[in-house]
């Protein structure tokens, strides 16, 4: 009995990790089916469409229409929790400026359906961008991708992979570098468990698909990080990481005072305008091609 008791703990203390593997890495996603439209501060106008993703998973989305001539389209690629339905109150003031928006929900988010994955998701992103370019209102010269916390990993990874086609500028706002380091951060936090399983932790949280990965490939197109400097959920180092392995033309904004994603909620009034001047300046091959730039 002793020997099997000694076989199973070891058996156990092996497989654990891979155990504890497939939740950590399915705990970057917390995909909710709730309306959110009807608590919105103000209504968003939009149109509903359905789109293929690359395996066929079928997504929902919103499509906003630019108010006027558009001066470029954005696939904007939200967060990791609820759906685009509370998402899109980041950008619904970007329609007025002159831009189209789209936004699509991840599968197993809101509408879309099957169950969200790494490599999933990504599928989507680029399922959304494909959808994007091949609308008649769209302007498939000018597009611009953005994205929000897992979102901004998304737009990132997917930017460095693939050479997409009419890409003027990729954001990414609140986005970590690498799943692998920000699950090993999470992990630490984890009273007396983290710091058992903190060996074990390349196993528990891979850090496959990661931006920090492909990032320098999105050069020569122009790419602006956004960073919160008093950011818990994802530290403003991963953005400065991110930012230290890109090529040029490159720019990072860190928020005095921000927490997670708060440029365009909390601080919107400020940094709304200066977002739509970056567009401006990139739409317009207007910003300086040679210097990289680092601001608050």
């Amino acid at each position: 009995m002793r020997f099997l008791l000694r076989r199973f703990l070891v058996c156990t203390s092996l497989l654990l990790p891979f155990i504890l593997g497939g939740c950590a890495n399915s705990l970057f996603y917390f995909p909710d089916q709730y309306n959110y439209e009807p608590h919105l501060k103000q209504p968003i106008p939009h149109e509903d469409v359905w789109i293929r993703s690359t395996d066929g998973a079928s997504l929902f989305g919103w499509w906003l229409k630019a108010e006027g001539q558009p001066k470029a389209t954005v696939v904007f690629l939200h967060g990791n929790a609820q759906n685009l339905t509370s998402h899109a109150a980041y950008v619904d003031w970007l329609p007025a400026a002159g831009y189209n928006v789209l936004i699509v929900d991840y599968r197993g988010y809101g509408l879309s359906v099957g169950t969200p994955t790494r490599k999933g998701v990504l599928a989507d992103a680029k399922a959304a961008y494909d959808y994007a370019l091949t609308r008649a209102d769209a302007t498939p010269e000018r597009m611009i991708l953005f994205g929000q916390s897992l979102g901004g990993a998304n737009a990132l990874t997917l930017a460095g992979r693939e050479k997409l086609p009419g890409l003027k500028a990729v954001v990414a706002d609140s986005a970590f570098s690498n799943y692998g380091r920000i699950g090993r951060e999470k992990l630490l936090k984890v009273p007396v468990l983290g710091w058992i399983l903190w060996p074990f932790s390349p196993l528990i949280v891979s850090g496959g698909l990661s931006p920090d990965q492909t990032i320098q490939n999105i050069a020569p197109v122009p790419l602006l990080l956004i960073a919160g400097d008093k950011d818990q959920i994802v530290p403003a180092s991963h953005s400065q990481r991110l930012y230290e392995k890109a090529g040029s033309p490159k720019w990072l904004w860190t928020v005095p005072d921000a927490a997670h994603t708060e440029a365009f909620g909390r601080l919107r009034s400020t940094y709304a305008p200066r977002l739509l001047s970056f567009f401006d300046d990139v739409l317009n091959a207007a910003a300086p091609d040679a210097q990289d730039q680092q601001s608050r």
